[in-house]
């Protein structure tokens, strides 16, 4: 959508731009009415009839027109091409005399009712070519259409006739081709952001441009021959399509503007119009449903603007460059609607079809495309409002991590602090007494540990602290629970562990921390340290804690009493 603005003002440019002028042989145009739809050519051509211009309207109810044409010979040949707008008439028969027999009327016929392949020319438009011979010729056309329409003929040489045929194709593939690109967006549009009015206007698009590629001719080259009607159903159907597509599409534009809740309703009722015509168009109310359409089109391009005005919530667009929008659809369309009658503008209906079609979509491929990018702009933003809100989240409950590890960790070591060994402990002997397992617990305590710290300073003893928690953490089974108590003392709970297998542990505990020797800082003596351990098994006991921390305690004073340097179990002899 990026430089819509100017691609769409150059679109309408092109799609408004009137076409360069032919060089019209036709002198006069009598128009003759024939309600009943049973004249003869024979009482045509002497009936007076009523001057018409141009482009004539057939709007007046009736179903057959005559038009009597006074053309002049063409200044080069005597070839000349009646060409004849809009495409969609269903018939229009041409009568000219015979110059063998004055009194008989040559007749030749053609019209949508009629097979593309069968027609004189071939191409799109309608028209047949004639032979003048004399300075003037008289023609007879006489037209027939089910619908209210309006009828454009000139006299005009063939190759006039077949520059007007191209400039049509090239108009219809702009139209073809900028609809399909406003579809083509919408689409993809819809399933980038799954918005239900952006899929409504996609198949207000598909509608228009199938109507308007109908109501030109340019289905009538694969339009089944046995099947007459078929285009008129089609261009029908279509032309209802428009307003209840359009209908939807304003009805779910509004609804984020918070509209009066009776004009709600009247979008409801426009709404629910597209059966009731449906309904009268195929019981065979086709002027009814064709007329009561084009009526509601009308007045619902002037109630959308009302709409647009009354609207009390802000949204995106805004409520302005909304009004601004369908002020300028109306103001539009009340051009095209009046450009034949009121003002001095020759619009084509083909011009007419893809003007009105790129303002109307244009304009609401617009109005999608800024909500769409405010609801991308809203969208990144609640995203990165909720990325810092989660990386907040992270952070907290990073910090609530390491301050639960803090919570449970001895700063100097990294082992379990004392209140967390202890709850630790608490549960699993629990656990151990309810189900009868083994259990037994080590109190460690570091031999001569306060020599240390006055030998070698405190620094010296907290990295002797370090290694040695170190050293028995990596003798330990990783199931069972260690931690510092507090000083130099560690306590650890051998899980599924009886005395006589703890007693192992327990000794190479001793060993590991007597074989390491620790350099404090280079150029510095080793320094020797041991540990000295009390062992209490739990058995088959129902006791504390407590009870047996003490018991191990004392079995700890025990072994260095006896020594250092080993491990002492409650209950036992020294070993």
């Amino acid at each position: 959508m990026k430089y819509f603005l100017g691609t769409f003002v150059l679109v309408i440019a092109v799609g408004i731009a009137a076409p360069a002028s032919a060089s019209d042989l036709v002198i006069s145009r009598t128009l003759i009415e024939d309600p009943a739809g049973n004249l003869a050519i024979a009482d045509v051509a002497r009936l007076p009839g009523t001057p018409v211009s141009e482009n004539m309207s057939l709007d007046n109810g009736s179903s057959v027109f005559w038009m009597r044409l006074q053309v002049h010979a063409p200044d080069h040949g005597s070839k000349a091409v009646l060409f004849i707008r809009p495409t969609y008439l269903n018939e229009v028969r041409l009568y000219e005399a015979d110059a063998g027999n004055p009194a008989h009327w040559k007749m030749r016929v053609t019209g949508n009712y009629y097979p593309y392949r069968s027609r004189e020319r071939a191409s799109i438009s309608l028209g047949f070519q004639v032979d003048i011979s004399a300075p003037v010729a008289t023609y007879y056309l006489r037209v027939k259409a089910q619908a209210p329409s309006s009828i454009d003929v000139q006299a005009i040489e063939p190759e006039e006739a077949d520059r007007l045929d191209h400039q049509r194709d090239l108009l219809e593939l702009f139209f073809v081709t900028s609809m399909m690109f406003l579809l083509g967006w919408a689409i993809q549009s819809y399933l980038l952001d799954r918005q239900r009015v952006v899929a409504i206007f996609a198949l207000h698009q598909a509608v228009y441009t199938l109507f308007g590629i109908e109501v030109t001719g340019y289905l009538a080259p694969i339009a089944p021959a046995n099947v007459p009607h078929l285009l008129d159903w089609l261009s029908t159907i279509f032309y209802l399509g428009i307003n209840f597509t359009l209908a939807l599409f304003c009805r779910e534009l509004f609804k984020a503007y918070n509209p009066p809740t009776v004009f709600t309703r009247i979008l409801n009722l426009q709404v629910m119009a597209f059966p009731v015509l449906l309904v009268a168009f195929a019981t065979g109310h086709e002027t009814f449903a064709v007329y009561g359409n084009a009526i509601l089109i009308r007045l619902g391009l002037v109630f959308f603007v009302v709409v647009a005005f009354s609207l009390r919530s802000e949204g995106s667009p805004s409520r302005r460059t909304l009004q601004a929008f369908f002020l300028a659809i109306l103001m539009t369309n009340v051009v095209f609607w009046s450009a034949g009658r009121f003002l001095n503008l020759s619009l084509s209906a083909a011009q007419t079809l893809v003007a009105d079609g790129l303002v109307i979509g244009g304009l609401f491929a617009w109005t999608l495309h800024t909500r769409a990018r405010q609801l991308q702009l809203e969208a990144h933003r609640a995203a990165f409002e909720l990325l810092i809100v989660q990386r907040q989240f992270e952070a907290e409950q990073e910090l609530k991590r390491k301050m639960e590890i803090q919570a449970r960790t001895d700063d100097l070591t990294g082992v379990c602090n004392r209140r967390y060994l202890m709850e630790l402990a608490e549960l699993e002997l629990a656990r151990a007494i309810r189900f009868q397992r083994p259990m037994t617990l080590l109190a460690i305590d570091i031999d001569h540990f306060k020599k240390i710290n006055d030998s070698w300073g405190h620094g010296v003893g907290d990295e002797v602290l370090q290694h040695v928690s170190h050293l028995m953490r990596e003798t330990l089974r990783d199931n069972d629970i260690f931690g510092r108590t507090g000083g130099e003392e560690f306590a650890a709970i051998l899980l599924e562990t009886d005395g006589e297998e703890a007693f192992e542990v327990a000794q190479r505990l001793c060993e590991a921390v007597a074989d390491a020797r620790i350099v404090p800082y280079p150029g510095a003596g080793q320094i020797a340290v041991s540990v000295s351990i009390g062992l209490s098994e739990l058995g088959k006991r129902s006791i504390s804690l407590s009870q047996l921390l003490d018991e191990a305690d004392r079995a700890m004073y025990s072994a260095k009493q006896a020594g250092r340097n080993r491990t002492w179990v409650h209950g036992w002899v020294a070993r």
